[in-house]
């Protein structure tokens, strides 16, 4: 009796490898189909080596079970309705016992969107769930979009079903460089890559540094950030607080726009209601846009600027200079405090 069960485990868990490696792999792309293919063969035949073991008699732990079986080179392709998904590379991998996995060792997977990789993730170790094909990837983890930003956590989850990349965990972010100029770096407490979008989200305790021309900079802090996979333009929202150049700036909502088919950044956009203030001035209004550029920033919608015991109300408020003039556009109102 106890020969036939070891037979039946033995057969059962020969189906499952065969699954994994025959069906599994049957995606791959043409110029490896062959190697797979005889690795499969070798497998196979291993398998059936260890049948006539048992039933020669030899006890199971006297073998290698399953779950030691290894492969090297692993090339696996993900399809979903005729295009690709994803695209895995491992140099080696193992199967897991009887849960239907494979655990991968130096993993690489490209993640497609019609028909483009969008974005690349690397990492120590890996695992692909045989039913669902959902992956995990875990050990200095990093996900790379194809316009230059480079996210790194500890772990990384992709749901196949959804195509969301997903991490729990603490986030380091590095955006792409402009010109002599790092890119943007930031830190937060979860990610949120969606591949069908191209859209990076971070969320929770959001810290960034901008690096600007002449040794400016921006300090954000925020509930959350939103990047793009098509270009570098950045938005920031929930309760966001900004300090650049003598100045803090405080809205729920900030957006980082660049020049169509240029790579610096041209201005930032501070809507929902916004509080300025700098060493001498505080101002409100529904909108500021700080034109870098020109070195001007506008306020818009019911703006007022406080400066130097002076009200000013009009329907478009100018710092010109960054911030050392002031030009009111359609004056509505001056008041002027003379309480000494």
């Amino acid at each position: 009796m106890g020969k036939f069960k070891n037979i039946i485990f033995i057969t059962l868990l020969g189906l499952l490898f065969v699954e994994i490696l025959i069906v599994f792999p049957s995606r791959l792309e043409h110029e490896d189909e062959a190697e797979v293919r005889a690795r499969v063969e070798a497998q196979n035949k291993t398998l059936k080596e260890k049948e006539e073991r048992v039933k020669r008699g030899e006890k199971p732990d006297e073998i290698n079970s399953v779950a030691d079986q290894k492969m090297g080179g692993v090339h696996l392709v993900e399809s979903q309705q005729g295009t690709r998904d994803w695209e895995l590379f491992s140099k080696a991998a193992e199967g897991s016992q009887g849960a239907g996995n494979w655990k991968l060792h130096q993993v690489r997977v490209l993640f497609y969107n019609k028909e483009k990789v969008e974005f690349t993730v690397t990492g120590d170790t890996g695992t692909i769930d045989s039913a669902t094909r959902n992956i995990s990837v875990v050990g200095n983890v990093v996900t790379r979009s194809e316009n230059g930003y480079l996210f790194k956590t500890p772990s990384i989850y992709y749901n196949t079903k959804s195509r969301i990349i997903e991490s729990p965990e603490q986030v380091e972010m590095r955006g792409p460089p402009e010109g002599s100029m790092g890119g943007m770096e930031l830190k937060g407490r979860k990610m949120k890559v969606f591949v069908d979008q191209s859209k990076m989200v971070i969320q929770e305790k959001v810290t960034a540094e901008k690096p600007h021309k002449e040794g400016k900079k921006f300090q954000i802090a925020a509930d959350g950030a939103e990047f793009s996979g098509k270009n570098n333009e950045a938005k920031f929202f929930g309760a966001v607080r900004m300090n650049y150049d003598n100045m803090r700036l405080e809205g729920p909502e900030a957006s980082f726009v660049y020049n169509k088919g240029a790579k610096f950044l041209s201005s930032v956009e501070v809507r929902g209601g916004v509080k300025v203030s700098d060493v001498d001035k505080f101002a409100t209004s529904d909108r500021v846009n700080l034109d870098l550029l020109a070195d001007r920033y506008v306020f818009q919608g019911r703006p007022k600027v406080i400066q130097n015991n002076d009200e000013l109300v009009g329907e478009e408020i100018i710092f010109l200079e960054g911030g050392k003039k002031v030009k009111v556009e359609r004056v509505r109102a001056r008041v002027e405090n003379k309480e000494q």
